[in-house]
């Protein structure tokens, strides 16, 4: 029996239907079913029994339609059947309900032939099937898949499977036979183009979902010769000309030149001439004049006739209207090339009708509450029907991350000026449990734990779906012990306002080899938007710091810090965001100002202020690389009665958070023993060039520079700096950062340091 299309379940499944709506519809009125049959329609044994388990159906009872749908469902999701089809027909009795089923064989034995290349073992395991299995052509079929994608990975691209099934009939075993035909293995050693000259094979080559073998293939897989990706580039290709003005373009049919293992390809262009924008003319704007409009259009004329921007500027025209309320309003454009290079643009509107919101309907939330969802959308009940405040809304819901996708749709009602803005959401997992171990050059070997929930309730059972979040943390290492218990309402008091709450234990015995430190506190805090990238934040935090194990060689000035002393601060920040991501940035910039003022009419122990500004500028590069330029400076002064700042809110550098080449926290002043004593006046400014590999690693190369001084505000005297090479590996919540850098210049306190490698979990923006 050779390999059937994979077509032939759907088929399956419509005549299923066909037959089921044939005989229902043959009905009238509902009558009673006098017998119940069952039919083999396969060559193996069928008992009537295992097939009566799965029904609901009983002789003497009314016929019922939802009851035979039910059935078919469950016959077919048994597993146990190829065909499932229904037939009903009158009798002097009653009805006579048949199902007409195919039993799917028991397989007696499976063999592969053929995979000389992964050997017919592997094969197997990969088929997952064994003796005893239930089988037909669609299982097969399915399970077929694992064993090309195993081959497509070791670059076989034309690998083929076929199979026999031979029946055993009087016992309902069967043999299968798996033969796979591997072809040849196929690396793409070169891709080239033939024509180009505005634009650089590189950056065509970059938009390919065909790759070429490169170093580190073995790692990604890439180079696998696919013929179905090569046809999808032609349009990629052709998208990248049009979208810089070459809207004669054509890319042509790829070459594929095949010498044994190797592939080259070879793709033939016809750029044709760049356009520029001529005349932009608007046709159908009645409602409203040209010139509201034109200022927004993204086009001008003289620009490069861009197909991405001829898009973009239709999409405005339409959400112009959209703003207003005029939904179903469609623009088109014509584009009319003349032979001096210019293209005339014309946009024509069809305009669409007012229509107001009558009801916002929220559905598929089986946990979270309507408050929480109502209070992200933009558009409310009785307010004229804003398609983009529609969409801002819809894009809210999917960025919050309580949802597998949320939709949108306008349902007309039986007044055709109002329409049902409705918001079709599916929940998905928003609580994490998590468990691991990790390592750092400044954290040695560590475990932790995390339970988080990212939509909890803290007021109502079972603490899920009031857009809360809530998180524990406790992490356990050589080095140190963290206990943190944190809490977010984004919603205070029902406005934009989010209220933090957060306790923790964090035992550090990494700071010095003279003593350990613990802080043990807790902090409120209230945040709200101060403009479109804008936050403006204020924290207040008390917290007990204790300095102990003080080692007996300690200096008199370490052991002037032993013992306890109470914290209590206010901090008032102003961060700004335009990052484009905020896990892996290539563009934008991260800014933020804060004050912090502790003690004096704060009470507790420790009277001190503190001044910080920082800042992270990203800045694209060609070939898709980027430049990423950080700064910070810090100044410490006690004020009052106090007569120093204490030692654990002194300033620190060095390490892999700051100078790399440097050991942690070994910048600037030391005591006669040599350990570092920190000071009230620090500076730190970095560039960092990133170099794309492949999705998800990068290659970077970095200078750091930066000093901590004694005395407040004082930034005169020696800096540090180091340069070096390292490695990002972009894997969403487990970042890894390695990196290697040689000193250049040292303070007096670091007269002969020397290269340095260092490790971390996690990025610093």
């Amino acid at each position: 029996m050779r390999m059937r299309s994979k077509r032939l379940k759907r088929m399956q499944l419509i005549s299923a239907g066909v037959a089921v709506f044939w005989g229902l519809m043959s009905l009238a009125f509902a009558e009673d079913v006098s017998e119940i049959r069952v039919r083999n329609t396969g060559i193996g044994p069928l008992e009537e029994q295992s097939v009566m388990a799965f029904t609901s159906l009983k002789a003497g009872e009314p016929f019922a339609q939802a009851r035979v749908s039910r059935d078919v469902r469950m016959l077919q999701n048994s597993g146990r059947f190829s065909d499932v089809q229904v037939q009903v027909e009158r009798a002097a009795g009653g009805l006579i309900v048949t199902y007409a089923v195919n039993p799917r064989l028991r397989i007696n034995r499976i063999a592969v032939e053929g995979a000389d290349y992964i050997g017919n073992k592997k094969a197997l395991e990969l088929l997952d099937l064994g003796p005893g299995d239930l089988v037909d052509d669609v299982l097969l079929g399915t399970r077929m898949q694992p064993v090309r994608d195993h081959y497509a990975k070791r670059y076989f691209p034309d690998v083929n499977l076929s199979w026999d099934i031979v029946p055993r009939a009087e016992t309902g075993l069967c043999d299968v036979t798996v033969r796979v035909h591997e072809g040849q293995r196929a690396k793409v050693k070169r891709i080239r183009f033939r024509g180009n000259r505005a634009v650089k094979a590189r950056d065509l080559r970059g938009v390919m979902q065909q790759r070429r073998v490169r170093l580190w293939s073995w790692f990604t897989n890439s180079g696998r010769y696919n013929p179905d990706e090569l046809a999808m580039d032609v349009g990629s290709l052709r998208s990248v000309y049009l979208d810089r003005g070459y809207l004669d373009a054509v890319v042509g049919e790829p070459v594929v030149h095949r010498a044994r293992r190797k592939v080259a390809i070879e793709i033939p262009v016809q750029e044709g001439r760049k356009y520029t924008v001529g005349e932009i003319a608007i046709d159908g704007m009645e409602l409203f004049p040209e010139a509201a409009v034109r200022p927004f259009l993204p086009l001008k004329r003289g620009a490069d006739a861009s197909m991405r921007a001829i898009r973009q500027t239709a999409d405005v025209i339409r959400d112009f209207y959209g703003r207003k309320g005029y939904i179903e309003t469609r623009v088109t454009y014509d584009i009319r090339t003349a032979p001096d290079g210019t293209a005339d643009l014309a946009f024509s509107v069809r305009e669409g009708t007012l229509a107001r919101a009558r009801d916002v309907l929220i559905r598929g939330n089986t946990r979270t509450k309507d408050k929480v969802i109502r209070r992200e959308l933009t558009i409310m009940p009785g307010q004229i029907l804003n398609e983009v405040a529609v969409r801002v809304s819809k894009s809210r819901l999917q960025n919050l991350g309580w949802f597998s996708f949320a939709e949108s749709a306008l349902v007309p009602t039986m007044d055709p000026e109002y329409y049902d803005v409705v918001f079709e959401v599916e929940e998905m997992r928003t609580g994490q449990f998590l468990v691991g171990a990790g390592f750092s050059s400044i954290d040695k070997v560590s475990g932790f734990v995390e339970i988080s929930q990212g939509n909890f309730d803290l007021f109502h059972w079972p603490f899920t779906g009031g857009g809360q979040k809530a998180k524990f943390r406790a992490q356990l290492g050589t080095e140190r012990t963290d206990m943190e218990l944190s809490f977010v309402e984004p919603w205070f008091l029902d406005r934009k306002l989010a209220l933090g709450i957060d306790l923790y234990q964090h035992e550090r015995r990494f700071l010095s080899d003279d003593y350990d430190q613990e802080n043990m506190g807790a902090a409120v805090s209230l945040s709200v938007a101060a403009g479109r990238f804008s936050r403006l934040k204020l924290r207040y935090a008390i917290e007990d710091i204790s300095v102990e194990n003080v080692s007996d060689d300690a200096s008199e000035l370490i052991r002037a810090e032993e013992g306890s002393r109470l914290k209590s601060s206010m901090t008032l920040s102003l961060s700004r965001s335009t990052l484009n991501s905020s896990f892996v940035p290539t563009r934008g910039n991260l800014s933020s100002l804060s004050g912090t003022l502790a003690g004096g009419p704060l009470g507790a122990d420790t009277d001190l202020y503190e001044l910080e500004a920082r800042t992270s500028q990203y800045v694209p590069m060609l070939f898709g690389h980027y430049l990423n330029l950080r700064g910070t400076a810090t100044v410490v002064e006690e004020y009052g009665d106090a007569e120093r700042v204490p030692l654990f809110d002194r300033l620190f550098l060095g390490g892999a958070h700051t100078i790399r080449g440097f050991q942690y926290r070994d910048v600037g002043p030391k005591d006669e023993t040599g350990e570092p004593i920190g000071g009230r006046t620090a500076a730190y400014v970095s560039a960092e060039y990133n170099v794309p590999v492949v999705k998800n690693l990068r290659l970077v190369t970095f200078y750091d520079m930066g000093m901590v001084w004694e005395e407040a505000y004082d930034f005169s005297g020696d800096f540090n700096s180091a340069w070096g090479i390292g490695v990002r590996v972009d894997i969403p919540g487990f970042p890894l950062q390695f990196d290697y850098a040689w000193p250049i210049e040292a303070d007096e306190w670091n007269d002969q340091p020397s290269g340095r490698f260092s490790f971390l979990i996690g990025y610093k923006l």
